[in-house]
């Protein structure tokens, strides 16, 4: 037998069993698809199926978990009823479904199916939340935050407002203690136990590589002053480019939360922040300076202590607002001091500089205002030095 003919007859050998392992990749690439396309639910729901199942939790607590869903796109509930925060109550029978899922004798697309229905025809009602997803396309290195949840909506008071290099506005708010537990260690440490808010392309961009993200961008979300009560809708993400601290970013909007408990759009308190911090509605009536007395030399280790002091070119000025954003060399940690000035036009700060934090340069961004002044702004650097 020459070599062709012995090439001819372990083709035809080859060609069903070739036929036979490439139509199982094939099914096996196919499967692997469906079950990466199907959305899977957090165990943390399942756990709530049960409890509620058994009476150890609420109602309301089992619907935070379906609510959940909704806002993630796992379960989806067509608009044809109108959807409201009230619960009428979730039927007992109903239970029976959620305790069946909880010890797997149903599966999660039956379980998903059923709620659906129930949602859909209002004999579980919910309160859905809506992000506007097309942010998403003008937020800077969107692949330093890592999403929790892309769409959630939590309450507080605002704490803090600074406006950024990179266009944004970053916020502090004092969560409500229903939501204390989306903070991290690193918003104590870092942020002063709050969460931070991020709306995004809001001021004029100075970060070069920020640019390009706020093209076409257009959008006005208005923040209310410091002190107010709001509620906030938007992705919840960690910062992994800031010890992964957690935020609310981007913001989809911003509502005032009133005294009886309704929310009104910001825009409609008549007091909202401007769109631009160097522009205020007031005539100003001077511009205000800003000097800094530290230890322009300082290690690592040590406490660092500083003085702002504003005046109008050439007096004190008393009860001016103050912010102090600190950064450290590492570009990971930073630092936020807020206040007024007292008599003499001071506000003095002090913190203990970590003695494993990295030697360098430590910027220092403060910004000033009053009624009937411009506002003002100035960077200051002081380096950080290994002990001695």
């Amino acid at each position: 037998m020459n070599l062709p003919e012995l090439d001819c007859k372990l083709a035809k050998k080859l060609n069903p069993y070739l036929i036979f392992v490439l139509s199982l990749v094939i099914l096996v690439s196919l499967s692997a698809s469906a079950i990466a396309q199907t959305p899977s639910i957090p165990v943390w729901i399942k756990n709530n199926a049960k409890w509620w199942s058994e009476g150890q939790i609420q109602d309301s607590d089992f619907t935070k978990g379906i609510q959940y869903l909704i806002n993630q796109g796992i379960m989806k509930i067509p608009q044809a009823k109108p959807i409201s925060s009230q619960s009428h109550g979730i039927p007992s029978w109903i239970k029976n479904n959620a305790k069946w899922w909880s010890e797997g004798q149903i599966d999660d697309s039956e379980f998903v199916e059923g709620i659906q229905y129930l949602v859909s025809n209002g004999v579980i009602v919910v309160e859905t939340v809506q992000c506007d997803p097309i942010l998403w396309e003008h937020v800077y290195h969107p692949q330093r935050l890592n999403i929790i949840e892309l769409c959630t909506q939590v309450s507080g008071t605002i704490e803090n407002i600074r406006a950024e290099k990179d266009g944004d506005y970053h916020v502090r708010l004092a969560l409500d203690s229903q939501y204390k537990d989306m903070i991290n260690q690193a918003n104590v440490e870092q942020q002063h136990g709050d969460i931070v808010l991020e709306t995004i392309c809001q001021n004029p961009v100075e970060q070069a590589d920020a640019v390009e993200s706020c093209q076409g961008f257009g959008d006005i979300i208005n923040i209310p002053p410091v002190g107010t009560h709001v509620k906030v809708t938007g992705s919840y993400v960690l910062d992994l480019e800031h010890s992964s601290w957690a935020e609310i970013h981007p913001v989809s909007s911003i509502e005032v939360i009133l005294q009886n408990g309704t929310t009104v759009s910001a825009s409609n308190t008549g007091a909202t922040v401007q769109n631009n911090p160097a522009t205020k509605q007031n005539p100003a009536s001077g511009t205000l300076h800003i000097d800094l007395a530290e230890q322009d030399y300082i290690a690592r280790g040590s406490i660092q202590s500083m003085t702002v002091e504003i005046t109008d070119g050439t007096n004190p000025v008393s009860d001016a607002t103050v912010s102090v954003h600190v950064i450290y060399a590492s570009g990971d940690t930073t630092k936020d001091f807020t206040g007024t000035t007292d008599s003499d036009g001071a506000f003095e700060l002090s913190w203990k500089i970590g003695g494993n934090s990295k030697p360098g340069t430590f910027e220092v961004d403060i910004d000033a205002s009053k009624d009937g002044f411009s506002p003002a702004h100035q960077t200051f650097w002081f380096e950080v030095v290994l002990a001695s």
